[in-house]
């Protein structure tokens, strides 16, 4: 045999397979220490990062979309969007160019209740960066031809993106659970035709009443290197404390509409929701929920690549490239959802195959390899979550707004290590009520009605 051809022979024989790595017990998890500070009218909640060379800091007030005015929605979240676009001492160029310059990102969100101004930069320009959070919400320029640009670039924005699925099928399942009529029967942000009636004098009464107040400073970072309460007296200065009373948690319609179609003529595939109103994680104790049991057991149902509806919905059928179902124990109420864009010729089987699987789901509950499984990758992904300071920011913020002790995300971590199956099993069927559901579809009605109405839900 040649050399070239002993090369050949041996070339086709595998090479053996590296050993696999030891499979390891997950290890408990400990959060960082939280220390709370009260500053004049507010308080300060920051989170201890030793070492850590990012700070984090976020302004959490009263003034979500619950707070707006008939007819205004989306006027919470265009008043915050609009705190760096200029203030009294800067351009809205030269805010942004501020922000840059101290290597800071800038994020606005706003909820139902609430609305957060956040900034994270270097540690060492933390000081700076509590200026340029106080200027922008307690100084806000708001000139005429600063909102009636965003506000221009804002409806142009929410057409956009109403124009793609997702949106209006959203507001199809909030208006069926709620009805048209009330708040949370519509969208946080808005819709186009209601941003479009938003004008600046609507955005400084708005400003004026609900962010002009001390609320939270939120910080996660190396305290050592920080003056927290000096930092909460820059951005709350002499602003009075909120006195406003939380709004009235919405209810939902005692009959909803079992299915809602958003008509998209001609479209080639349909997006779908599913859900209904549940509890809030201050009333799952009451109704014997064990939150973090019924986190295990939404992941095993839609929460991973490998979740019961993915896998069937996906895999099985081909009917989508992904469905993702779990529960959302917000404020100021909680909801289970399901959402998926599936082909439209496969609308009306989609629909019947989800409800099929959740009913199989909780009919004969999870496994033990699927409660092991999940139990690893729940317990894994926490540690390699939190590695940043505005992963760390977000829990707190879901402390302060749930009102949750500071240890609760080492308490739940080591809870996820004990969680049994039967546990696991019994919290999904005391929060999801298939019954209740509530299919919304944005598709071709013409195409999928039909088909649709033959389930008769």
């Amino acid at each position: 045999m040649t050399e070239t051809s002993a090369t050949s022979a041996n070339s086709s024989v595998p090479a053996p397979l590296a050993a696999r790595p030891e499979v390891f017990p997950p290890r408990p998890y400990i959060f960082p220490e939280v220390r709370t500070v009260a500053v004049g009218a507010g308080r300060v909640v920051a989170a201890h990062l030793p070492g850590q060379p990012i700070a984090w800091l976020s302004v959490l007030l009263d003034g979500g979309a619950l707070h707006e005015p008939a007819g205004l929605d989306g006027l919470a979240k265009a008043t915050a969007g609009l705190l760096d676009e200029g203030t009294l001492k800067r351009s809205a160029d030269d805010f942004g160019t501020a922000v840059e310059s101290l290597g800071g990102s800038w994020s606005v969100d706003t909820g139902w209740e609430t609305a957060r101004i956040s900034l994270d930069l270097p540690i060492r320009e933390a000081a700076a960066g509590a200026d340029l959070l106080a200027e922008a919400v307690r100084t806000p320029a708001f000139t005429d031809t600063d909102v009636e640009r965003y506000l221009s670039d804002l409806v142009a924005a929410k057409r956009e993106s109403f124009a793609r699925p997702g949106p209006r099928a959203q507001l199809a399942l909030r208006s069926a659970l709620y009805g048209a009529d009330s708040r949370f029967g519509r969208l946080t942000g808005g819709d186009p035709e209601s941003v479009a009636a938003l004008d600046a004098e609507a955005v400084r009464a708005f400003h004026a009443t609900w962010l002009r107040h001390a609320g939270t400073l939120l910080i996660a970072g190396d305290l050592d290197q920080l003056d927290v309460a000096a930092l909460g007296r820059t951005v709350f200065g002499d602003f009075p404390a909120s006195t406003t009373a939380r709004p009235a948690a919405p209810v939902a319609l005692p009959q909803p509409q079992r299915l809602a179609i958003a008509d998209r003529p001609g479209a080639v595939q349909s997006t779908l929701r599913i859900g209904h109103p549940t509890v809030t994680r201050a009333e799952a104790a009451q109704h014997g929920i064990d939150v973090v049991a019924l986190r295990i057991a939404a992941t095993i149902l839609g929460g991973t690549f490998t979740s019961r509806v993915n896998h069937e919905l996906r895999e099985v059928k081909g009917y989508t490239y992904g469905a993702h179902a779990g529960f959302d124990l917000g404020r100021p109420v909680g909801l289970f959802s399901f959402s998926a864009e599936v082909r439209t010729d496969a609308t009306a089987n989609a629909v019947a195959d989800t409800l099929r699987v959740i009913d199989e789901y909780l009919d004969g509950g999870a496994t033990s390899v699927e409660l092991e499984k999940t139990r690893a990758y729940l317990t894994g992904a926490t540690p390699i979550g939190l590695q940043t300071a505005g992963a760390v920011g977000s829990r707190l913020v879901e402390m302060v707004r749930h009102g949750l002790p500071t240890d609760y995300v080492t308490t739940e971590h080591a809870r996820m290590l004990e969680v049994t199956l039967d546990e696991a099993n019994a919290a999904i069927r005391a929060a999801l009520r298939p019954a209740q559901l509530v299919v919304a579809v944005e598709g071709d009605a013409s195409v999928v009605g039909a088909s649709l109405e033959a389930l008769n839900l």
